[in-house]
């Protein structure tokens, strides 16, 4: 496996687990299972905003397994250091050990702010997608809290920010100027054990949403931005609670600037 150092960039994993049955597997017992690989402290542990992200059971080339994104170098070393040799790993009833991982994919921040040219992508959302306040979770994404939650990765990771052109603001409206031309997406109901503050168990049910977004922007420098944003969701995914499983995504992007999605701003 490469060294830690020379992938202190956001990068993505298929770490396969030979003759683990996925259907037996929650989602709580992924963030169980690799939790430990990364959080190191309390603190880390409660973390709403992780350098990691970790998918549910998946098959990749006929093996099974799950992918995880990383987004920085203290992350990188952990997870290097968790799969030097096979390691056991405990999804429910299930204990079984990791194979060597595979790079699915990788860019440096700054081909990930490379402009492309690019005024559309749509965005597939691979497992259910929630967005939560509070003890709310909703099915309903949207531009502000789908960009806001991009953009604090962007800020808190990347060790170059200001390599795009982020308005300072998430209430500026140069944000209005991404908008969604086309979606096709359908509601899920996950149920989820969670643990409370105090301690006790609770199983939840969690609403949330699979199925594509496709995005517009109105000019290049929102583009400028946008693009670079979107790219970042392939490593750090989508809406809450990423770290168990929730808002794996992948990104099209459309370089004609014709087409289905390419229509005015209905405003």
């Amino acid at each position: 496996m490469p060294s830690a150092e020379r992938l202190s960039v956001p990068s993505r994993w298929f770490v396969p687990i030979p003759h683990l049955d996925p259907a037996r597997v929650k989602l709580e017992f992924v963030h169980g299972a690799f939790s430990g690989w990364f959080d190191r402290s309390e603190a880390e542990h409660n973390a709403g905003d992780k350098p990691y992200a970790v998918s549910p059971p998946s098959r990749r080339d006929g093996h099974v397994g799950v992918e995880i994104g990383l987004l920085n170098s203290v992350a990188h070393q952990r997870f290097s250091d968790a799969t030097q040799q096979p390691t056991e790993v405990r999804l429910g009833n299930q204990r079984r050990l990791t194979a060597k991982p595979r790079l699915v994919q990788q860019a440096s921040w700054r081909e990930l702010a490379r402009p492309t040219g690019s005024r559309e992508w749509t965005l597939h959302l691979l497992t259910p997608t929630t967005f939560r306040s509070g003890s709310r979770s909703s099915p309903l994404p949207s531009v502000e809290t789908i960009v806001a939650g991009l953009r604090r990765a962007w800020l808190m990771w990347c060790d170059e920010p200001a390599l795009i052109p982020l308005p300072e603001d998430v209430r500026d409206p140069a944000y209005r100027r991404l908008w969604v031309c086309d979606l096709d997406l359908t509601s899920t109901v996950t149920e989820l054990t969670i643990t409370r503050p105090s301690g006790g168990r609770e199983t939840v049910q969690m609403s949330g949403c699979t199925g594509s977004i496709t995005f517009r922007a109105d000019d290049d420098r929102t583009a400028a931005w946008a693009g670079p944003l979107l790219r970042l969701a392939e490593y750090c995914g989508v809406g809450s609670m990423r770290a168990k499983g929730f808002g794996v995504a992948d990104l099209e992007t459309h370089n004609s600037r014709s087409g289905p999605g390419a229509r005015p701003h209905p405003g």
